[in-house]
């Protein structure tokens, strides 16, 4: 069985590569549920200013934007096929699963 990992956006367990490596360096792969790309979408967020902040702090300030993101769009799936009929309504993540991955961030302490 292949090990599982967990994204720290939105809590899918369902990466197949732990989200970084050694000091932040990103795996590269894009979540199929919230769509967010680890090594890219942290290091290239333009909400916010960089300077000064470490790579920690940058990371974590570009998950809490990219969550708020993926909230606002109502927990659209990023990859629709990777997820069963019965956790998703159209190409919508359910209530249910969401509130499932969400406790996981908060559990984990992602």
């Amino acid at each position: 069985m292949c090990a599982r990992y967990t994204c720290p956006i939105c809590g899918y367990e369902g990466l197949a590569e732990p989200p970084y490596y050694d000091d932040f360096a990103g795996s590269n792969e894009i979540c199929a549920c919230c769509g967010f790309e680890f090594g890219v979408d942290d290091f290239d967020c333009d909400a916010f200013e960089h300077d000064g902040l470490t790579e920690r702090q940058i990371v974590e300030k570009s998950h809490h934007i990219w969550r708020e993101k993926w909230i606002n769009r109502h927990f659209e799936l990023f990859d629709v096929s990777a997820f069963p009929k019965e956790k998703k309504n159209g190409r919508f993540l359910k209530e249910a699963e969401v509130i499932k991955q969400l406790n996981r961030i908060k559990k984990e302490g992602l």
